[in-house]
């Protein structure tokens, strides 16, 4: 009875800190209108330039320019793909151009272009030659912008000459992933960002009984560290779910399409806000006022929500795997799996079994959080229990 107690008053301590309860509850829907606008502000071009140096070929009293009709294939193509093509007259300014920015590649049509393509289409003997891409190989946009120039070349030449590859290219995406809008992929790493933020909530639920000095009459009605830890979880639980369901529901407002299982979604939603709330009792034993918690909060709940994968994808090397899975130093982020498994339920299209490891880390780690939580809080909140 003295758990029912405990959780009463915490409910109702967290109503009265109703600013605290709004932030906590909105940021991550506030992030998700922040996703849509910026993913509906702006369309990715690649910026093409061509130098068309063909000087074309006479076959059987045929004129021939290909390396023209090719510049109009690529033009032709610039309302229907993601690519901008210009032609230009000097490599000294298509150069210019890379270097400035204003650009992504310049493809290099040679002088024999015509000439070796007539061959080949009439002997049906390939007649190499050399097609020049050039670019900034650091630029990300240069290697996407060179895979579509290779695409439209490929497809022009074939078309000529009648030679097809020896095999057929067949693109499977694996579970939805080839149907999501960049602000979809967004939303699984937001729900999660719903829930990191009862760090500040969970912290100072807890530390505001040692402020106000209420734990004094906690311990002297025999309340334990873990039934009053027990209480205040109970009800960020709820608020962290809440604040799940929240933010879906505005992300389904503004497009996404939810297709998975909605427990399994609850059920990553309730241990991730456990072990959010295991390293919130953490920082909360190393605090003696709500004011401590939210100026010494901020550093961890910003590496959880920036180095977790939560508000965009991270990268990092692999110290060493167990099994399939890689251990880094993210990994002792319970966000980072959270994020990994609502990806495998949301746009990977997996169920259960596909997330037991994720399940697993959840929960050893939010154990480690609240064992190391425990200790500290009783130590410095509650000796004499």
């Amino acid at each position: 009875m003295k758990l029912l107690s405990v959780i009463r008053k915490s409910l109702k301590e967290q109503i009265r800190s109703f600013w605290l309860l709004i932030l906590t509850i909105s940021t991550a829907p506030f992030f998700v209108i922040v996703y849509y606008l910026i993913t509906q502000s702006y369309e990715i071009k690649y910026d093409v330039l061509i130098l068309n140096k063909d000087l074309g070929a006479q076959i059987d009293s045929v004129v021939l320019d290909h390396g023209k009709l090719l510049v109009e294939e690529f033009i032709k193509n610039n309302k229907e793909s993601t690519l901008i093509t210009r032609e230009v007259e000097s490599r000294s300014k298509a150069e210019e151009r890379l270097k400035n920015s204003k650009a992504d590649i310049l493809m290099v049509i040679p002088e024999n272009f015509s000439e070796q393509l007539a061959k080949t289409a009439k002997t049906q003997k390939i007649y190499q030659y050399d097609i020049e891409f050039a670019g900034d190989l650091t630029n990300q946009n240069y290697i996407i912008a060179a895979i579509w120039t290779h695409s439209i070349l490929s497809d022009y030449i074939t078309s000529v000459t009648n030679i097809r590859e020896p095999f057929n290219f067949i693109e499977t995406f694996i579970g939805t992933s080839g149907d999501r809008s960049d602000f979809e992929i967004a939303v699984p790493g937001l729900l999660v960002l719903s829930i990191i933020m009862l760090m500040l909530s969970a912290s100072s639920a807890i530390v505001v009984e040692a402020e106000k000095k209420t734990l004094t009459r906690l311990k002297i009605s025999k309340v334990t560290a873990l039934e009053f830890l027990g209480g205040v979880s109970i009800i960020q639980i709820l608020l962290g779910v809440a604040g799940v369901v929240l933010t879906l529901a505005v992300a389904l407002g503004f497009g996404f399409r939810f297709e998975g299982s909605l427990l399994l979604v609850l059920l990553i939603a309730v241990l991730t806000s456990i072990s959010i709330i295991a390293f919130s009792v953490i920082i909360a034993a190393f605090s003696k006022s709500v004011t401590q918690v939210l100026i010494a909060g901020n550093f961890p709940l910003f590496l959880f929500m920036f180095f977790s994968g939560a508000m965009f994808p991270l990268y990092v090397n692999e110290w060493f795997s167990i099994g399939d899975y890689g251990i880094s130093i993210i990994s002792f982020l319970s966000p980072a799996h959270a994020v990994s498994a609502l990806n495998k339920i949301l746009i990977m299209q997996q169920g259960f079994t596909g997330i037991i490891t994720e399940i697993i880390i959840l929960i050893l780690l939010s154990a480690i959080y609240f064992l190391i939580g425990v200790w500290f809080f009783r130590r410095r909140h509650m000796k004499s229990v």
